[in-house]
Protein backbone atom coordinates (compact mmCIF):
# COMPACT_ATOMS: atom_id res chain seq x y z
CA UNK A 1 0.00 0.00 0.00
CA UNK A 2 1.45 3.28 -1.07
CA UNK A 3 1.47 6.44 1.03
CA UNK A 4 -1.22 7.99 -1.17
CA UNK A 5 -3.57 5.02 -0.77
CA UNK A 6 -3.00 4.98 3.02
CA UNK A 7 -3.80 8.71 3.24
CA UNK A 8 -7.01 8.19 1.22
CA UNK A 9 -7.98 5.28 3.49
CA UNK A 10 -7.46 7.44 6.61
CA UNK A 11 -9.60 10.22 5.06
CA UNK A 12 -12.41 7.74 4.22
CA UNK A 13 -12.34 6.31 7.76
CA UNK A 14 -12.38 9.84 9.26
CA UNK A 15 -15.30 10.86 7.00
CA UNK A 16 -17.18 7.68 7.98
CA UNK A 17 -16.56 8.36 11.68
CA UNK A 18 -17.77 11.96 11.34
CA UNK A 19 -20.81 10.74 9.39
CA UNK A 20 -21.63 8.19 12.09
CA UNK A 21 -21.24 10.83 14.83
CA UNK A 22 -23.60 13.20 12.97
CA UNK A 23 -26.14 10.41 12.42
CA UNK A 24 -25.99 9.25 16.04
CA UNK A 25 -25.91 12.61 17.99
CA UNK A 26 -27.58 14.97 15.51
CA UNK A 27 -25.43 17.86 16.73
CA UNK A 28 -26.45 21.49 16.37
CA UNK A 29 -24.19 24.48 16.24
CA UNK A 30 -25.53 25.85 19.54
CA UNK A 31 -25.15 22.42 21.19
CA UNK A 32 -21.57 22.19 19.92
CA UNK A 33 -20.76 25.65 21.29
CA UNK A 34 -22.45 24.81 24.60
CA UNK A 35 -20.41 21.62 24.93
CA UNK A 36 -17.22 23.62 24.43
CA UNK A 37 -18.11 26.48 26.79
CA UNK A 38 -20.04 24.53 29.46
CA UNK A 39 -16.98 23.71 31.59
CA UNK A 40 -16.06 27.39 31.70
CA UNK A 41 -19.57 28.70 32.33
CA UNK A 42 -20.43 25.86 34.70
CA UNK A 43 -17.52 26.69 36.96
CA UNK A 44 -18.48 30.38 36.93
CA UNK A 45 -22.05 29.49 37.89
CA UNK A 46 -20.74 27.27 40.69
CA UNK A 47 -18.64 30.12 42.04
CA UNK A 48 -21.63 32.50 41.92
CA UNK A 49 -23.83 29.93 43.67
CA UNK A 50 -21.20 29.34 46.34
CA UNK A 51 -20.79 33.09 46.89
CA UNK A 52 -24.57 33.56 47.14
CA UNK A 53 -24.81 30.77 49.72
CA UNK A 54 -22.02 32.36 51.75
CA UNK A 55 -23.67 35.78 51.72
CA UNK A 56 -27.07 34.34 52.65
CA UNK A 57 -25.45 32.33 55.46
CA UNK A 58 -23.68 35.42 56.81
CA UNK A 59 -26.90 37.43 56.67
CA UNK A 60 -28.82 34.70 58.46
CA UNK A 61 -26.24 34.66 61.25
CA UNK A 62 -26.42 38.45 61.58
CA UNK A 63 -30.21 38.40 61.69
CA UNK A 64 -30.38 35.65 64.31
CA UNK A 65 -27.92 37.57 66.52
CA UNK A 66 -30.39 40.45 66.69
CA UNK A 67 -33.02 39.15 69.06
CA UNK A 68 -36.08 41.35 69.19
CA UNK A 69 -37.80 41.24 72.53
CA UNK A 70 -41.44 42.32 72.89
CA UNK A 71 -40.59 45.34 75.04
CA UNK A 72 -43.74 47.20 73.98
CA UNK A 73 -45.94 44.60 75.69
CA UNK A 74 -44.18 45.17 79.02
CA UNK A 75 -46.22 47.31 81.45
CA UNK A 76 -46.61 48.04 85.14
CA UNK A 77 -48.88 45.69 87.03
CA UNK A 78 -47.68 42.55 85.23
CA UNK A 79 -47.07 39.53 87.43
CA UNK A 80 -43.62 38.00 87.73
CA UNK A 81 -44.91 34.91 85.88
CA UNK A 82 -46.07 37.04 82.95
CA UNK A 83 -42.69 38.76 82.78
CA UNK A 84 -40.87 35.42 82.88
CA UNK A 85 -43.10 34.12 80.08
CA UNK A 86 -42.29 37.19 78.01
CA UNK A 87 -38.55 37.58 78.64
CA UNK A 88 -37.47 34.49 80.53
CA UNK A 89 -35.49 34.64 83.76
CA UNK A 90 -33.77 37.96 84.52
CA UNK A 91 -30.06 38.40 83.85
CA UNK A 92 -29.65 39.80 87.36
CA UNK A 93 -32.01 39.61 90.32
CA UNK A 94 -31.31 41.95 93.25
CA UNK A 95 -33.26 42.00 96.50
CA UNK A 96 -33.46 45.30 98.39
CA UNK A 97 -35.60 47.13 100.97
CA UNK A 98 -37.11 50.49 100.25
CA UNK A 99 -39.47 52.33 102.62
CA UNK A 100 -39.57 49.19 104.75
CA UNK A 101 -40.93 47.13 101.86
CA UNK A 102 -39.04 44.22 100.33
CA UNK A 103 -38.58 44.69 96.57
CA UNK A 104 -36.69 43.05 93.74
CA UNK A 105 -34.82 44.61 90.86
CA UNK A 106 -34.84 42.42 87.74
CA UNK A 107 -32.35 43.41 85.05
CA UNK A 108 -32.79 42.35 81.40
CA UNK A 109 -29.69 43.49 79.52
CA UNK A 110 -30.87 42.40 76.03
CA UNK A 111 -34.12 44.32 76.48
CA UNK A 112 -32.24 47.21 78.15
CA UNK A 113 -34.80 47.29 80.98
CA UNK A 114 -34.75 47.17 84.77
CA UNK A 115 -38.00 46.15 86.44
CA UNK A 116 -38.78 46.90 90.04
CA UNK A 117 -40.99 44.18 91.53
CA UNK A 118 -43.09 44.30 94.68
CA UNK A 119 -45.42 41.48 95.80
CA UNK A 120 -44.69 39.63 92.52
CA UNK A 121 -45.90 42.60 90.41
CA UNK A 122 -44.03 45.14 88.27
CA UNK A 123 -44.24 48.57 89.94
CA UNK A 124 -41.62 50.44 87.86
CA UNK A 125 -39.85 50.03 84.53
CA UNK A 126 -36.62 51.87 83.73
CA UNK A 127 -34.48 51.91 80.60
CA UNK A 128 -30.77 51.08 80.69
CA UNK A 129 -28.62 53.32 78.52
Amino acid sequence: MSGRQFRNLVLVVAAAAIGWWIYKDRPTLSGFIDSLTNPLMGSHAAVESSERNRVVGDATTAITDQVELPVSSLHEGMTSAEVRDLFGPPDRNERFKEEGVERYRWTYTKAARVLTMENNRVIAISVIR
